[in-house]
């Protein structure tokens, strides 16, 4: 499997947040040393897609990034019931 490093740093960084967190919030809070393939949060959506365990939220988060522009981000958790990468 690639990127397993940084699919592990993931995990970890869901776990130690059971609320939720957008792709961009769990960016920053992984360990650069261990996740230097991963760039941007869209990459981090990406492997989030093939991870047992992970799931989105119904609920989305509206991002305003300049004054006229706003937009949706999903909100991915970790869900202990039979998880595994």
């Amino acid at each position: 499997m690639r990127r397993k490093t940084a699919r592990d740093e993931i995990l970890l960084t869901l776990k130690n947040n059971p609320e939720g967190l957008t792709a961009s919030e769990i960016m920053d809070k992984m360990n650069p040393k261990k996740t230097r393939s991963v760039r941007n949060p869209r990459h981090v959506s990406n492997l989030l897609k093939g991870m047992k365990g992970v799931k989105k939220t119904d609920k989305k988060r509206y991002i305003k990034d300049i004054e006229t522009w706003s937009y949706k981000v999903n909100i991915y958790y970790y869900e202990d019931e039979g998880a595994e990468i």
